[in-house]
């Protein structure tokens, strides 16, 4: 189990890469509009670039736990007591990821999948939608109602959920409009 769960990160991490150098070669594609020293392409090269950095980072970590579990699983069985502080963590890793994948229910698995397909949902809604009602309104709907759907229904904290949508849609909203000279759409709000 915990092997699976190494080459599955070992497959994600690579693959992200791979999709950071793509992106940010994409970029050199785009035309500028504007005469501006921010263009386009400016965004999507901060997001390749530091998308990369931290592929690299969990690449590097992947191959570290990857070569502790190796170790750990071929070396001699070592009595409790005399297993360093390092050791009794690797080990205690392994065996919460072997955990984890075992005693997820298929109800949790169910509604991980219903999670993802109403995200899907929501996401074509909010493009659908932000030219009609514009971004401000679009986002602060779209974040609050995706907090809601995360969060178990125990921890829902309504107000902080609004006060969260609504302050990160606004400083979206001017760090693309004052700070990169960027409309977005503004919709019936004007």
């Amino acid at each position: 189990m915990a092997t699976t769960l190494k080459v599955k990160d070992l497959a994600a991490t690579i693959a992200l890469l791979i999709v950071s150098v793509v992106m940010y070669s994409a970029t050199f594609t785009f035309g500028r509009l504007t005469v501006s020293q921010i263009g386009p392409d400016f965004a999507p090269r901060i997001v390749a670039i530091a998308m990369f950095v931290l592929s690299a980072v969990l690449l590097f970590q992947t191959l570290l736990d990857w070569k502790k579990a190796k170790k750990l699983m071929s070396g001699p069985s070592v009595p409790e007591h005399e297993k360093t502080k390092e050791e009794k963590i690797a080990e205690e890793m392994l065996l919460e990821g072997t955990k984890v994948e075992s005693s997820e229910t298929r109800a949790q698995r169910a509604s991980r999948y219903r999670n993802v397909l109403i995200t899907t949902g929501l996401i074509a809604l909010y493009i659908a939608v932000m030219p009609i009602i514009g971004f401000l309104i679009s986002t602060i709907v779209y974040l609050f109602v995706q907090f809601c759907l995360l969060a178990q229904r125990k921890y829902w904290n309504i107000p902080i959920f609004a006060i969260l949508a609504i302050l990160t849609s606004v400083v979206i909203y001017y760090t693309f409009r004052l700070g990169f000279e960027l409309r977005l759409p503004s919709g019936i709000a004007g």
